[in-house]
């Protein structure tokens, strides 16, 4: 899908574009989603843009992250997309020619649909290609902080059911704990992205960037960062508690064994000696032969109870 915005005053227009002929000469951002091979040659054909291929995007390296080349500024973030609770990073790339803003990705993301939006009232703030790339990150970093609000409450009733649940729920405790730190993880590498994005563009003097704005997105991102990094903690610790606490409860499951074969170890050793056959045991024939092996066995059966008690091991 080929999308292109035009400025307007102080606002950006929208326009999907289907045909050729479609596509505004004057686009201060053309944005392309999964875009055809068709579309991808009609950018090259009107704005003389190379744009990266698909399999491009997933590289790692920073050199084929942040770049400069002759086809413009170059710089690839990566966006954090949740569906049903799974996190998963999307890779944007981002390159800045001849005054016009390029992005390329492969899914629908909240962070540019709710820019648009914002730009089609108000994109006085944004006058380069360099602020609506400033205005994007910046949207995102404010819905990034919403996730993380939504992550820390469900972190507080995991932590809260730690410890009044049995064992049998505490499975579920150690699923929601491997996803909170499964998103904040991918969520953070995309917070380490962006403070190098940031060094790229304040090292390009050709780009006119907004110091300010910068500097607002920077503290935001790095206050994040921190905040990662202490639900990270408080994430392993819980888990550690979750793992302390199955771990009790198996070894009292244990404990119940142990102690019921220490228990019936006398009884049987004493019924054990008077199931022997013998003919010459006196007991045979003696009429309270057999109340005195049950009370034996009682008895021994009492006893290391009694004691285990008295060593506080019950």
């Amino acid at each position: 899908m080929l999308t292109a915005y035009t400025r307007s005053g102080q606002t950006l227009t929208k326009k999907l574009v289907n045909l050729r002929a479609e596509l505004p000469q004057d686009a201060a951002w053309v944005d392309l989603n999964d875009p055809t091979d068709q579309e991808r040659n009609w950018v090259k054909e009107l704005y003389q843009q190379e744009l990266q291929f698909i399999e491009e995007l997933g590289e790692i390296e920073a050199s084929s992250r942040y770049y400069r080349d002759e086809t413009g500024l170059h710089i690839n973030l990566y966006f954090l997309a949740l569906e049903n609770g799974l996190a998963r990073n999307v890779n944007v790339a981002f390159t800045i020619n001849k005054g016009r803003l390029f992005t390329l990705r492969t899914d629908e993301l909240p962070e540019i649909r709710t820019f648009s939006i914002h730009c089609s009232k108000d994109a006085a703030g944004f006058p380069g290609p360099a602020d609506l790339l400033l205005g994007l990150v910046a949207t995102r970093v404010g819905m990034m902080a919403d996730v993380y609000e939504k992550l820390q409450r469900e972190l507080d009733a995991v932590s809260g059911s730690i410890f009044r649940t049995g064992s049998r729920e505490m499975s579920n405790a150690l699923e929601a704990l491997a996803r909170i730190e499964d998103i904040n993880g991918k969520a953070r590498l995309g917070f380490m992205e962006n403070k190098r994005a940031y060094s790229n563009l304040s090292r390009n003097t050709d780009i006119s960037v907004n110091a300010e704005t910068m500097s607002e997105v920077l503290r935001d991102v790095e206050s994040l960062m921190n905040f990662s990094d202490f639900l990270a903690d408080r994430t392993k610790f819980l888990m550690d508690a979750a793992i302390g606490m199955t771990n009790i409860a198996h070894n009292r499951r244990l404990n119940v064994f142990t102690v019921l074969s220490v228990v019936l170890m006398p009884p049987t050793l004493i019924a054990s000696i008077y199931g022997m056959n013998f003919k010459s045991m006196p007991e045979l024939s003696w009429a309270w032969g057999y109340p005195m092996a049950i009370g034996l066995i009682v008895l021994a059966a009492l006893g290391p109870v009694l004691f285990l008690k008295h060593r506080g091991w019950l």
